[in-house]
């Protein structure tokens, strides 16, 4: 069994006998997000060939694409800019009216061959990207709904994070959705929701908020065929991050369970204390040297927020290829 408790001196990771280590806070993000539509305001600057804004509400945009070649969105004007070297995956999550299309991505300042391909359907689904060419610091982001022949149609688009490499994220950024990753969720006991709908009730304003009825509350992510996301493999995603914070602080310990080839979810977990305040702190997870981890594919995933009935908001569970840690 791993175990791992957290010092409350920030920036500081433990030792104990477990090989997982737990950090902090630490000073550097491994994730920007550029855009996440929470305002009812557009934020591109620029919309061009045949782009309309329609609005923004529930954490996702709506844009519509007429009949025109090369459709264009422009966000940018990011404070200090955006530092591709270090951020050169893209990720979003985005829809089109057609499905099987695909879509571009390019930095800003725009330059020939520096873009990213993503395809897109007619699911609000997570893509990912990684730019192999791209100035150090760019402007923003550049956004092509759709490649190809014109085609008219309505461009939906959740959120836009550069990561420092591949990642799977789950952001609460869409009211009443916990889709995230490719395109699965999470589901929960014990969180004071909706019967049936735990999780899924709980996500707004950018956040899953959660209001126990028992000491053991539960969030499953759902690995399946249907879901798109049938395992985890651990030879890519090293670290998990979890952002969160609990709104009523007593000291609490959160858990996460996973089954691998090395035992069930009942033999693999890692235990860490929760900062005791009511503000939001950053946990990295880092599992590089966890032998029970990897091993090959996760084909299991449970998190427990706190083990105690108190309530809690989560903004994003993100699962990392890499991360830095000073």
């Amino acid at each position: 069994m791993n175990y791992q408790i957290l010092s409350v001196l920030l920036f500081t990771a433990v030792a104990t006998a477990s090989a997982a280590k737990v950090y902090v806070d630490l000073p550097q993000m491994n994730s920007v997000l550029l855009e996440n539509f929470s305002a009812e305001a557009d934020p591109a600057s620029e919309l061009r060939n045949g782009v309309r804004f329609l609005s923004a509400s529930e954490g996702v945009a709506r844009y519509s694409i007429a009949n025109v070649l090369d459709p264009q969105l422009f966000f940018d004007g990011y404070v200090g800019g955006v530092d591709f070297s270090s951020y050169p995956n893209v990720r979003i999550r985005h829809s089109f009216t057609t499905s099987a299309r695909d879509s571009s991505v390019y930095p800003i300042p725009v330059r020939t061959g520096q873009m990213g391909k993503l395809s897109i359907n007619n699911a609000l689904v997570g893509r990912q990207v990684t730019l192999e060419e791209h100035p150090a610091f760019g402007e923003g982001i550049r956004v092509d709904p759709v490649d190809g022949p014109p085609v008219a149609g309505e461009y939906w688009i959740d959120y836009i994070i550069v990561d420092r490499g591949r990642t799977l994220g789950f952001e609460f950024d869409q009211k009443d959705s916990t889709r995230g990753g490719i395109n699965n969720f999470f589901i929960g006991t014990n969180l004071g929701g909706v019967n049936g709908k735990e999780i899924l009730t709980g996500v707004d304003d950018g956040v899953y908020r959660g209001n126990p009825t028992s000491p053991d509350p539960i969030m499953v992510l759902q690995m399946s065929t249907s879901t798109g996301l049938q395992s985890i493999n651990s030879d890519v995603y090293k670290f998990i991050e979890i952002r969160m914070r609990v709104l009523e602080p007593r000291q609490g310990i959160a858990t996460i369970f996973f089954r691998s080839q090395s035992g069930d979810m009942s033999a693999n977990q890692i235990d860490f204390e929760l900062v005791n305040d009511e503000f939001f702190h950053t946990y990295l997870i880092d599992l590089r040297n966890d032998m029970e981890w990897n091993q090959g594919m996760i084909t299991g995933f449970r998190f427990d927020p706190t083990n105690q009935k108190q309530a809690f908001e989560i903004d994003h569970i993100r699962f990392y290829e890499t991360a830095v840690i000073e």
